[in-house]
């Protein structure tokens, strides 16, 4: 009985283990994005590629599509009816990014993308297709409970009603759509690998130098693509070896599953997978034009991310071991915990505490020299070395710490950005609730 109790925990802990769902809910906003933001951008090629009176005529699709297991529903609308369910994906796509519709959404979307494809099947590449299968397992996973509009407000209504956050148990999920999304992974990577090697081309080292010189693909210029073909041989092993080794991931999955290894041990080689393949496909992505091929496999990779992937990319991230920085600010101001909900929400490296300084404890410690008057007319942000900065420039020292905004700090220094900046800051202060 002990042995069977022990498998049956195994096998719960294999299938049911909660992890966070935060890989999914980024998963799912990026599945979203790239998918509005390709069909948005063939919104001039609508009727060419997708109308009943396009390059493939309705009468024809028979004959140069494949008829089994195909469904479309371009098949059944005119003119008319192909704009309609354009501007419905168009939406459910958006709704889908931003979380708002849960499942229902995220169906339609899929539905009609699905036929957009099937219709259009000669403009698709590798990544519409990876594109429809992340889909497919986004619908069956609990993708809503990061990353939506209602779990923000949820959220934010609980720190202000009651100061406290929602509990990080709330935005967690069963970990089987993670398994079913890596198994899939695993299957397109020894797939892709094993093709590679049974041509001579990728055996022989000259596949990557070929491929440069494509110019339907090659971003680059003939006397570049020569200069980099030097190093054909060793980006190609580097392509066939770094996706064969994805298979060992199963060994040391079942090793994990059977005790003999550890669960972080399997992560740490998850995660050094991980990073070959964002090399090699941000190689792809800088190198050729491959559509949306590179961006759909990143995609995948943000659902590949589990707790413990959080905290080593976490600590990776947080170079500096300096106290933390502390945000006072005004907790009897609705406008202020909102914004300060905000910035707790961004502060994904954690090195930020926020405190009222209402709070009597608070104002001796952190600010027992600056004036009431002056903590109520802008944010004081207090550094590790005991100094202030205020205002625009409190919100701007913020930036370097918060990864969502390091895209935005190095414009906030440009000359004169600072003086607008203050003055905006000034008024929102002045006019906040």
């Amino acid at each position: 009985m002990t042995t069977n109790r022990s498998l049956s925990g195994r096998m719960y802990e294999f299938w049911f283990r909660p992890v966070s769902a935060a890989g999914f809910g980024m998963m799912r906003f990026a599945f979203g994005l790239i998918a509005f933001v390709t069909m948005f951008l063939e919104r001039e090629n609508i009727q060419r590629f997708y109308g009943p009176e396009g390059i493939l005529p309705r009468e024809m699709t028979g004959s140069v599509l494949r008829s089994l297991w195909r469904f479309s529903l371009l098949d059944y609308v005119g003119t008319t009816g192909t704009w309609l369910l354009y501007a419905i994906l168009l939406l459910s796509l958006f709704c889908v990014t931003i979380g708002l519709g849960r499942k229902w959404m995220l169906a339609i979307a899929l539905v009609i993308l699905y036929s957009f494809h099937e219709y259009g099947s000669i403009t698709l590449d590798g990544g519409d297709t990876l594109l429809r299968l992340i889909g497919f397992i986004l619908l069956v996973s609990p993708c809503y409970r990061t990353f939506t509009v209602a779990n923000l407000r949820r959220r934010l209504t609980l720190i202000q009603g009651t100061g406290k956050d929602q509990p990080a148990s709330e935005r967690t999920m069963p970990i089987w759509p993670y398994r079913l999304l890596l198994w899939q992974m695993i299957l397109i990577y020894i797939a892709s690998s094993i093709e590679k090697w049974s041509g001579s081309m990728w055996r022989d080292g000259s596949a990557v130098a070929a491929t440069l010189h494509l110019t339907d693909f090659t971003r680059l210029s003939p006397a570049m693509a020569d200069s980099l073909s030097f190093m054909s041989p060793i980006m190609g092993y580097f392509t066939v070896f770094s996706q064969l080794a994805w298979g060992m991931l199963l060994l040391l999955g079942l090793l994990s599953f059977c005790g003999v290894l550890t669960s972080e041990a399997v992560n740490v080689f998850k995660r050094a997978l991980l990073l070959c393949g964002i090399a090699l496909h941000g190689a792809i992505f800088i190198l050729m034009d491959v559509g949306t091929f590179s961006l759909t496999v990143f995609t995948a990779y943000l659902g590949l991310l589990l707790d413990d992937d959080f905290r080593a990319i976490r600590e990776r991230l947080r170079m500096r071991k300096t106290a933390p920085l502390v945000v006072l600010f005004d907790g009897r101001c609705g406008f202020c915990k909102k914004s300060v909900f905000t910035l707790s929400m961004l502060d994904w490296l954690h090195r930020i505490e926020f405190a009222s300084y209402h709070d009597p404890d608070n104002k001796k410690r952190y600010a027992p020299n600056i004036s009431l008057a002056a903590l109520n007319a802008e944010m004081h942000l207090r550094l590790s070395d005991g100094s202030y900065h205020k205002g625009f420039f409190a919100f701007r020292s913020l930036t370097w710490d918060l990864p969502a905004l390091w895209i935005l700090a190095p414009l906030l220094y440009i000359p004169g950005v600072s003086i607008i900046g203050s003055k905006a800051y000034s008024w929102i202060a002045t006019h906040r609730a």
